[in-house]
């Protein structure tokens, strides 16, 4: 199966005081963990923007068609330019997803919408996989002004995969850093 990844990196990062994809963490940009984890699935690889500082890194950059509304409108104007059906989409802010995870999510597939990540303490929107047939409903979303992706799954057919199990092996998998001290206690 062709799958396109999308790193979403156009938050405000207003936690961190500075562009969370491109502060440096452990020797890496942390957008670069989600470009060398995507990089062995993916035929193509967008970065959803909404500032600059990202045009080094040789790929497709991706603005918000509406902007300020957050994941859901980065994720709409990735989705809607991907090239493939299907899009795994991580945010930029973490570095400790790994290659088990990626090949669980693909292997659940479904003819559905989305595979999105469940665990005891909830879902995991931004590190899932997505159909690019959810555009239209979330462009319904953003111009109702509701900016919930657990509305949108509400409302079409997604997957949910268990990854307790995976969890319980790498607790940090999900981990993001949103402030500076998240940089050094990690």
């Amino acid at each position: 199966m062709a799958l396109s990844g999308i790193i979403l990196a156009g938050g405000k990062s207003s936690r961190m005081g500075q562009d969370k994809g491109l502060v440096d963490f452990q020797g890496k940009r942390m957008v670069e963990y989600a470009i060398d984890l995507l990089n062995p699935y993916c035929d193509e690889l967008l970065i959803s923007i909404n500032q600059p500082g990202y045009e080094n890194f040789g790929l497709k950059l991706v603005a918000d068609q509406y902007p300020n509304f957050g994941p859901i409108g980065g994720l709409h104007a990735s989705l809607k330019e991907a090239k493939n059906e299907w899009s795994l989409v991580l945010g930029c802010d973490m570095p400790f997803l790994t290659p088990e995870f990626i090949e669980l999510l693909i292997s659940k597939q479904t003819d559905t919408s989305g595979v999105i990540p469940i665990h005891e303490r909830g879902i995991e929107p931004m590190a899932a996989m997505y159909h690019n047939r959810l555009v239209p409903q979330l462009e319904t979303h953003i111009l109702k002004g509701s900016l919930k992706l657990q509305q949108v799954f509400l409302e079409l057919p997604v997957s949910f995969v268990d990854v307790t199990d995976l969890l319980k092996q790498l607790p940090k998998l999900f981990g993001n850093l949103n402030h500076p001290s998240d940089l050094k206690s990690r």
